[in-house]
């Protein structure tokens, strides 16, 4: 198996580099694949330093993609549009547009498996606890919609027996290189002298190291396919940290002072404010700094909730997960934001 090219897309982004090294660690002859060198993908020098093969190519346009899939016998798909400030369409454009043409591509390359990096922000709202697979997805904002779009697409493969997939809904991910999406939860804490942390407001804060997403990925890849595929797994750590307790967390692994916050709000009325703060930091982002914002209305809806799901899936067919409680975890991201020097948060 080890002999047969394991191919990762989106190869320059922060679960992509981590899994092609994971695979490359392993023995596994890896190719990579992902926009050419700009501003958000990996260096050339950063592939030839771990000795994998590069190739360039985009979803959107399928003429690129025979090239990278030549001699290929698994995909682990990270490449998505990550981006909860982009509409729908064009999430669509390439979750799903670039889904189809990545599996056309396959199917006439003879590749034999897909894993793909899905969301846990697919299940949406639910009313039925723990939240397991058998849930009914509930996506609600364009992301979430367009990755539940593009597991409907994948999955659809897999039934009609063109290729083998499993699809994984990773809750959070966090660690080192995080740059967009938990990190910006941390931007956040930290972004006042001190950090406030309101008490009255139980929510838990759903998380997975990104080493164990990239674990979970080749694990899935290497399991029986009668296990796997046409299947989905949440992935999700056992810690289930209440937003107050992961505050504290961070400040101590920060040394950053605490501000407890301890009047009791009714929540819809946070969750108001919180809205109109996503609103005002997108309007800045947009007319200043011509960035996303650092806070976006998904991340506030993510707080609206109580979430609790549950891993045993996973972990009926045999996975053991590295990283099974975020309080250890996290020591290794804050090591990795101390040593970047990480700037202050500004909101837009």
């Amino acid at each position: 198996m080890k002999n047969e090219i394991v191919l990762v897309t989106g190869s320059g982004g922060f679960n992509g580099r981590v899994v092609l090294e994971m695979l490359k660690e392993k023995g596994y002859k890896v190719r990579a694949t992902d926009l050419e060198v700009g501003e958000r993908t990996a260096s050339r020098d950063y592939y030839d330093s771990l000795g994998v093969e590069f190739i360039p190519s985009d979803l959107t346009k399928p003429e690129t993609l025979p090239a990278v899939l030549k001699g290929v016998k698994c995909i682990m798909h990270t490449a998505s549009l990550f981006d909860y400030s982009a509409t729908l369409e064009a999430n669509n454009v390439i979750n799903v547009d670039g889904g189809r043409n990545l599996l056309e591509a396959c199917v006439a390359a003879g590749v034999d498996k897909i894993i793909l990096w899905g969301t846990i922000g697919v299940y949406g709202v639910q009313e039925i606890f723990p939240v397991t697979e058998k849930n009914p997805p509930n996506p609600g904002n364009a992301y979430e919609i367009s990755k539940y779009e593009q597991e409907k697409l994948f999955l659809g493969y897999a039934a009609e027996g063109k290729i083998k997939v499993a699809v994984m809904r990773p809750a959070p991910v966090y660690g080192p290189r995080n740059r967009y999406g938990f990190i910006n939860i941390v931007k956040l804490a930290t972004a006042a002298p001190a950090i406030p942390v309101p008490e009255k407001l139980e929510v838990r804060l759903p998380s997975i190291h990104v080493k164990d997403v990239a674990r979970a990925g080749i694990f899935l890849f290497e399991a029986p396919d009668e296990k796997t595929n046409g299947e989905v797994f949440t992935l999700i750590d056992d810690s289930c940290i209440r937003v107050s307790d992961f505050l504290y967390l961070i400040a101590g692994l920060l040394g950053r002072p605490t501000m407890p916050i301890k009047i009791s709000l009714d929540r819809n009325i946070l969750i108001s404010i919180g809205h109109l703060a996503a609103k005002i930091s997108a309007a800045g982002a947009i007319h200043l700094t011509h960035k996303r914002p650092i806070l976006e209305d998904a991340t506030v809806g993510y707080l609206q909730y109580d979430y609790i799901f549950s891993n045993q899936k996973l972990k009926d067919i045999g996975f053991k997960f590295a990283y099974p409680d975020v309080r250890v975890g996290l020591i290794e991201m804050t090591d990795w934001i101390k040593e970047e020097n990480y700037e202050p948060l500004k909101l837009f």
